[in-house]
């Protein structure tokens, strides 16, 4: 979702910083999930107006299909973190059927770099008062005409206060625009393998500019900078908990390379591993019940690791990979599901994926170039790593299947060990293209395409069957009305001409009709409409909300979403409307795909 750069949010006791993502509550952060974050942050924009939860779906998940439960569960998490009862929604308030409304007043203020906010009137009090007030017997004492000087002192300081003030905002406003690739770490050590916390304000990461690799903490902007570990050994590879309390790492203190665990402000050091062999990289399940690790116990050869998994005590360590060679950097899916890692099984290093009790052990890519340091994306459909396959290591992603790769980042110097922001809008990475290692930052779709660029929503695509063209929903005319486009965004023409709303357009599966949704008739049904724009038609003529069409691959029939049961379900019908069938009889089902 789009972020605005020069502004963050007051409603109440709470402060909304969209640049840094961060919510607090009377000064001191309170930890939100990603996408409860952007929940909460396209409510804040969009105040007092209503939001559709389509609408909301949209702005939050805008790549994926998802339930409309998970929207329900994020509006429930806010409520509870913004301490709001059920009877008293001070802050969201539902609109039933339709979606939300966050009707708290919000302030917004300038954002400069470090939350620094300041005002005209602020500084025009001070310079007043510090220099310029007189009391009212000093006033008398005064002739005429120191008193008319002392009037027009004041009077410029004031305007030299505003005039600073506008100077101070406008450079801050304009520095407050992020510029990407970012540099956050500018010291002539190396710095590396970083790690975000769950709440995406701060980054763990290694460094040695104290002599030796320990392990660090800076806030997400590269700020504030604190080491936690401080021994005569090596600390590495640090990784938050999904709860953002503790951090795990690998030490050699005691002689060999173990696991360990600590706080995240760097108390409570404690050794998780107890064994003779190596174990390093630990991976945190995202449930935070488990940690996967690399380990080369129970091997004759020194460098022949496995993947090995504990729970987060320690304890019940169990082997998932036996291969004769090399099997690291283990790194869970955000489902809990799998586990990607690195092999070398292949005679070069490679990205592979397993199911999280080690069984169906895939290769996803297969390039001469070595393949390493894989991370999942937030959302658990897309894997980065980095790569040799061009000569040097550079950033890729691919698809969770191992489809579409695509190159990151191009630099001459080499870069690796990506680590994905909890919004999945960003990965942090290592970088010598300054000559020595540094951390910096890079947006991860900066290589999207812009097919629609006007000030109105251009919402809901769907792509034709042959991939030429895309069907959308657009407000540019005051309301929203179906278009069509080329699939590079040109050819954009209006298909429906009526003053009510018409969304959620599905290309059929022949590309010969489109159906979608409009209340032209006082109520929200689903329509259906040649794929020129000609014969549209009523298919579901009911007096309740019926909505989310989608086609059967065989174009025969189509789903949909109603709540004509009182509570939202899924219906079926014939292309033409006809033999409208309930296939689910339970509370909250929506948004059906075939």
């Amino acid at each position: 979702m789009s972020v605005r750069a020069d502004v963050v949010y007051e409603f109440g006791p709470f402060r909304v910083n969209p640049i840094n993502r961060l919510l607090q509550r009377d000064g001191q952060a309170v930890p939100l999930k990603p996408k409860v974050f952007d929940t909460l942050l396209a409510l804040v924009e969009t105040r007092g107006e209503l939001i559709s939860k389509d609408q909301l779906i949209q702005t939050v998940w805008p790549d994926s299909v998802v339930e409309e439960n998970n929207l329900t569960q994020n509006i429930s998490a806010l409520r509870k973190v913004l301490g709001e009862q059920a009877e008293d929604h001070r802050f969201i308030v539902t609109v039933p059927g339709y979606g939300y409304r966050f009707v708290a007043p919000v302030t917004e203020l300038p954002y400069v770099r470090g939350d620094l906010v300041v005002t005209k009137q602020t500084l025009t009090r001070a310079v007043i008062e510090d220099e310029l007030i007189v009391t009212a017997e000093e006033q008398k004492e005064l002739p005429a005409a120191s008193r008319r000087s002392r009037k027009l002192a004041a009077s410029a300081a004031v305007l030299i206060a505003v005039l600073a003030a506008a100077i101070f905002y406008f450079f801050a406003a304009r520095k407050a625009h992020a510029v990407y690739p970012m540099r956050l770490t500018h010291d002539p050590a190396s710095d590396m393998l970083t790690s975000w916390s769950p709440d995406g304000s701060r980054i763990a990461f290694v460094s040695n500019r104290d002599g030796k690799r320990e392990i660090y903490v800076m806030d997400a902007d590269g700020r504030h900078v604190k080491r936690l570990t401080n021994n005569s050994a090596t600390d590495d590879r640090p990784e938050w908990s999904p709860d953002g309390t503790r951090i795990a790492f690998h030490s050699d203190r005691d002689g060999n390379d173990e696991i360990y665990v600590m706080n995240a402000d760097g108390t409570h050091q404690t050794r998780l591993t107890r064994n003779d062999a190596d174990d390093r990289s630990p991976s945190w399940s995202p449930d935070g019940a488990r940690i996967a690790f690399a380990s080369n116990r129970d091997n004759s050869y020194m460098f022949n690791f496995d993947i090995w998994v504990m729970n987060a005590d320690g304890s019940n360590p169990t082997r998932l990979t036996t291969d004769p060679e090399f099997d690291s950097d283990p790194a869970w899916s955000p489902d809990g599901k799998r586990i990607a890692f690195v092999s070398g099984r292949d005679r070069n290093f490679e990205i592979y994926v397993m199911n999280a009790d080690g069984s169906d052990q895939t290769n996803l890519t297969r390039y001469e170039g070595n393949d390493v340091n894989p991370a999942w994306s937030p959302d658990g459909v897309r894997i980065t790593f980095a790569s040799r396959r061009d000569g040097k290591y550079d950033l890729y992603v691919m698809d969770a299947d191992g489809r579409n790769v695509q190159r990151l980042t191009k630099s001459s110097a080499n870069e690796g060990w990506p680590s994905w922001s909890p919004d999945g809008t960003r990965i942090a990475f290592n970088s010598e293209r300054d000559g020595n290692l540094e951390i910096y930052l890079i947006m991860v779709d900066d290589n999207l395409t812009r097919l629609t660029n006007n000030v109105a929503d251009d919402v809901w695509p769907s792509w034709s069957p042959d991939g030429k063209r895309i069907v959308f929903s657009s407000k540019r005319d005051g309301n929203y009305q179906i278009y069509v486009m080329n699939a590079d965004g040109s050819g954009q023409a209006r298909l429906t001409h009526d003053s009510s709303d018409d969304t959620q357009p599905a290309w059929s599966p022949d590309g010969a009709k489109i159906a979608f949704v409009s209340n032209r008739d006082g109520n929200v049904e689903v329509y259906l409409m040649n794929s020129d724009g000609g014969s549209q038609t009523n298919l579901t003529h009911n007096p309740k909300s019926d909505g989310s069409p989608a086609w059967s691959p065989d174009r025969r029939r189509i789903a949909f979403g109603t709540n004509r049961g009182g509570y939202e379900e899924i219906y079926t019908m014939d292309a033409g409307g006809g033999h409208q069938l309930r296939l689910t009889n339970t509370l909250g089902a929506s948004r059906p795909s075939w």
